[in-house]
């Protein structure tokens, strides 16, 4: 099974994250996309008056934990691909391997 995430997903499953990490309400989160040649994607987060960065592992966890978390999903059975294209803009693609 594969489920594809729109930027919107993306954005949303980060300030879930975040949210949790920082003990606030996603609505408090507020992040703006990157992209370039030489790092790939990554994303600033402000959050309870402090500013990261996240780069794709952060991104990816931040999925994996979204998924677990809202939809019960089990994290330890997702392959999380990050992606970029110019008209969609940041994109990602989970499979999931049960054995």
């Amino acid at each position: 099974m594969k489920i594809y995430f729109d930027e919107q997903d993306v954005a949303n499953a980060i300030c879930v994250y975040a949210a949790d990490l920082e003990g606030i309400r996603p609505e408090s989160v507020q992040i703006e996309f990157l992209f370039n040649e030489d790092d790939g994607v990554s994303c600033e987060v402000s959050a309870n008056h402090r500013n990261l960065i996240y780069f794709e592992q952060q991104i990816s966890d931040a999925i994996g934990f979204y998924l677990e978390e809202i939809h019960r999903f089990s994290s330890y059975a997702m392959e999380i691909i990050i992606g970029f294209d110019e008209e969609d803009g940041i994109t990602s693609e989970i499979s999931f391997v049960y054995s």
